[in-house]
């Protein structure tokens, strides 16, 4: 291990060389010095595992060097050496992680060795798990482009195979038995399965790499633009819908109408069952730093078993002759949510309505 120490006290720079040898099964090295530029210099020529700092030896005027060394070595450790607190350099405002202080008058080579060890390995714990999340990112990336390339060059042979079986429709219906003329209306409907999972599949890939950056939106306006989009499935179930009034947010504004419309939508299709008429209500509250939406309906319910598959895309809990769709609205609201540094979840059970929650950020949290 090898450990700089910026202190500008003689004495106590021995009396730290000297607690750290008397762990002497412990292979330590200590490179002292008395300033924090002295510290930089040193830092450009040698290997370093941690630095330990008295806080009354950097002044004012090290903070650019600290920030710059914090910048330049952004895995290396440091740990704090104090006698006083007050008064003393302040390491959190150059953005320095210090896990705490050590008091001088207080300190024994055990307490020295044992936080000299600890910063060391809650850095490399902090290092790898920024590293798991560049790996994490890159994968997302990497699948959201296959994706997207995917259900893009899929659509053109489907065209083809589509245009074939219209052929095939035109030219053989009624000239074969009944038995060929059901295939061909199989092929068909099958062919229009297969073309609306594409485009399902093509948008959710694009919710990250085709999105429009964030800005100042008013939910009213965009609760507005979702109940005008829906307006024949409002009118053919007699839905009544009620809202508070909303906030204003931060966030992509086509992505979050996309979220409004498809809880709605869910809302209204899962309550006209059995011809009840849908009584859906849309409000919010705040807490703490974010803006909670909810949407609640008096549909069929879920059970709890189920709340989390639902926002797994092409996840259904009704065959397509019960209710319409390919299970990909909740998935994509869940990402949309995500994307803006939200959560979404339900609360329901069987006959009792659901009530979907949504969170954005008060004050926003682009990505």
């Amino acid at each position: 291990m090898r450990i700089l120490l910026i202190e500008n006290d003689l004495g106590d720079v021995q009396t730290i060389s000297g607690f750290l040898y008397e762990n002497w099964e412990i292979n330590c090295e200590l490179l002292s010095c008395s300033s924090v530029s002295s510290a930089n210099e040193i830092l450009g020529r040698e290997k370093i595992d941690v630095i330990l700092v008295d806080l009354s030896t950097p002044s004012k005027s090290d903070s650019g060097t600290l920030l710059d060394i914090r910048d330049k070595f952004p895995s290396l450790p440091f740990v704090a050496l104090t006698f006083f607190d007050e008064n003393e350099f302040d390491l959190a405002s150059c953005g320095i992680d210090t896990r705490g202080l050590l008091y001088k008058h207080k300190l024994n080579s055990k307490m020295l060795m044992r936080a000299l060890h600890d910063a060391i390995e809650h850095k490399d714990l902090i290092t790898q798990l920024q590293i798991q999340k560049i790996e994490l990112e890159r994968s997302n990336k990497d699948l959201e482009k296959f994706s997207y390339a995917v259900s893009h060059d899929l659509r053109e042979p489907l065209r083809s195979i589509s245009g074939f079986i219209q052929l095939l429709s035109k030219k053989y219906h009624g000239s074969l038995d009944a038995k060929a003329d059901h295939y061909i209306e199989r092929l068909n409907a099958a062919a229009k399965n297969m073309q609306e999972m594409i485009t399902s599949v093509l948008e959710y890939s694009r919710i990250s790499t085709h999105a429009e950056p964030f800005k100042s939106v008013d939910c009213n306006e965009i609760l507005d633009h979702a109940l005008g989009n829906l307006e024949v499935a409002i009118n053919e179930t007699g839905a009544k819908i009620t809202h508070d009034p909303l906030p204003m947010v931060y966030a992509d504004f086509l992505q979050l109408l996309r979220v409004f419309q498809n809880l709605i939508a869910n809302s209204i299709k899962f309550s006209s069952k059995d011809k009840n008429t849908p009584i859906i209500h849309i409000g919010f509250s705040k807490k703490g730093e974010f803006y909670e939406f909810y949407v609640k309906d008096n549909g069929i319910g879920i059970d709890s078993v189920y709340f989390e598959r639902i926002f797994t895309i092409f996840q259904r809990l009704h065959k397509e002759s019960e209710f319409p769709g390919y299970g990909v609205g909740l998935a994509m609201c869940k990402r949309i949510i995500e994307r803006h540094g939200g959560t979404i979840h339900i609360e329901s059970a069987p006959g009792k309505g659901a009530i979907f929650y949504f969170t954005i950020p008060v004050n926003g949290n682009s990505q």
